[in-house]
């Protein structure tokens, strides 16, 4: 019988904490022995749920573990990464890991200095549909790619759900990178690195986000045409609009990360659909995106436990994270460059008459 891996959580702030915990909780290759954080009433709290022993010390939770988990805000997390690896400790880090890409590099790179394993908490790549969208594009179904369009939101409702996390501007540097990391590490995932990166965004006077209110991204990905849009604002709930869709010549495919559905279509006026539910049932689709989401983050401990056990690469280690916030990074700044307004030209007598 193989002894379970005994994890210490660094950090437990984060919203995806409990989920993340849950995951490894449910895993029998894994026990939660110890919590530490800043906060030590929210890590007496945390502790307590997973019958594991709150310390008020970094040091003391690095005692008698086998790995680490940080999961606590976007500003502590590089420090409780790099205790870990100086304590010869694999570590998984939970995005966006820390505020700059900069400072993820660092960890990322001491951590393959090391030769420990590491992982980002990325889960909507581990999603079918995500899945199933890699596998179209590596069997050619799709013919030449020329464009891709992908979209990630914050529910507007957030603001006032979430308002600690979101608008406190010393954790969130911006809501792209926070939740838009996510679809961005998808878009790496499938296309591979993006060039020629340009961007707008717009904030809004008088509403609480710490940067941009929406934003888009165009890009080159080979030579397909890339864009990443973001709205801080949308109606519908958590990821119901997260997706994309890629433009083939041979095919078209759409999908939404959860419910993992796609859509490809082939040239026919009815592509082919596969979901695991009704798109118009509202109660399964609920309850479908509940357990889908705890499905994708069983599959990213899963893989983290895999990885430390030496039966397979880690998916997305710390290097690979920290390129993902350099991309957000390249929009944010390409989107404080001026861009090309249209030439003025005298109106016309039909724009006149409208």
């Amino acid at each position: 019988m193989t002894i379970p891996l005994r994890l210490t959580f660094l950090g437990v702030t984060h919203p995806h904490a409990a989920a993340w915990a849950d995951a490894a909780r449910t895993d029998s290759r894994t026990t939660i022995t110890t919590v530490h954080d800043a906060d030590a009433d929210a890590g007496r709290t945390f502790a307590a749920r997973y019958d594991a022993a709150a310390v008020a010390s970094v040091s003391d939770a690095l005692r008698d573990v086998d790995a680490v988990v940080v999961d606590g805000r976007n500003d502590e997390a590089a420090g409780y990464a790099h205790a870990a690896i100086d304590a010869g400790l694999p570590v998984f880090v939970e995005k966006t890991g820390a505020r700059t890409a900069a400072d993820l590099a660092e960890v990322g790179a001491r951590a393959r200095e090391a030769g420990l394993v590491s992982q980002m908490g990325y889960f909507a790549r581990y999603s079918d549909s995500v899945e199933r969208t890699a596998r179209t594009l590596a069997e050619g179904t799709l013919g030449e790619v020329y464009l891709a369009r992908f979209h990630s939101a914050i529910p507007h409702r957030a603001w006032s759900t979430m308002a600690h996390w979101f608008a406190d501007g010393t954790n969130v540097v911006t809501p792209f990178m926070e939740a838009g990391c996510h679809m961005v590490d998808v878009v790496r995932h499938l296309l591979g690195e993006p060039t020629d990166i340009r961007a707008t965004r717009v904030r809004r006077p008088g509403t609480p986000s710490p940067g941009e209110d929406a934003l888009a991204a165009t890009m080159r990905i080979g030579d397909a045409v890339v864009t990443i849009d973001f709205t801080a604002h949308e109606a519908d709930p958590w990821n119901t609009g997260w997706g994309g869709e890629l433009f083939g010549d041979a095919a078209t495919l759409r999908f939404h990360v959860t419910p993992a559905r796609t859509a490809l279509g082939t040239g026919t006026h009815v592509p082919e659909v596969i979901s695991p539910v009704a798109p118009d049932d509202a109660d399964a689709i609920t309850a479908c995106m509940a357990a889908e989401n705890v499905e994708l983050m069983r599959r990213g401990m899963a893989a983290f436990i895999d990885a430390v056990h030496g039966t397979a690469p880690s998916p997305v280690d710390i290097a690979d994270g920290a390129r993902t916030l350099a991309v957000i990074e390249a929009a944010l700044a390409a989107s404080e460059l001026p861009g090309t307004n249209p030439a003025v030209h005298p109106t016309s007598a039909s724009a006149v008459a409208r």
